[in-house]
């Protein structure tokens, strides 16, 4: 006997199949003894649409989020570009220049440019010292190499 033969002969494909339009409007379908052996499945497929329903709307929240703030990462660039190029001119020497000239403060220019002092470590000293040696050693070879050839 084929599976579907056996559903046909059962008792509860009779009982369904003896119900009426009238059942399933009334809900007397729901009290059948096959729709009974269904409710775990029924009501997993009701678990499954809500979790699928309410993932949709997480989904279009978090769209609607990333959408809300790209709009003020936008927003916040463009303010930063605006305050780094006002503060590049209030850094330029004649904006400097300009403004004390404007709030009468008695201050002269200097003439000489800035000389930068670096601070060296240890490591950097000696070989600093290192590199020296090597080039008095050098310079001694030459040295030695052109008194030899003129005697």
């Amino acid at each position: 006997m084929s599976f579907f033969k056996k559903i046909k002969e059962s008792k509860d494909f009779e009982e369904i199949k003896s119900s009426s339009f009238k059942d399933i409007l009334n809900g007397n379908i729901f009290s059948k003894r096959i729709v009974k052996k269904q409710y775990p499945f029924l009501i997993l497929i009701a678990v499954l649409a809500v979790i699928y329903t309410a993932n949709g709307i997480t989904f279009e929240r978090q769209i609607t989020q990333i959408n809300r703030l790209k709009v003020k990462q936008k927003d916040i660039k463009y303010r930063s570009l605006g305050v780094s190029a006002e503060l590049t001119n209030y850094q330029r020497r004649t904006t400097i220049l300009n403004y004390i000239e404007k709030e009468n403060i008695h201050m002269i220019e200097s003439k000489t440019a800035p000389i930068i002092i670096k601070d060296f470590d240890k490591k950097e000293e000696e070989k600093i010292l290192k590199q020296k040696e090597e080039l008095k050693k050098i310079k001694e070879r030459i040295k030695n190499d052109t008194t030899s050839v003129e005697e």
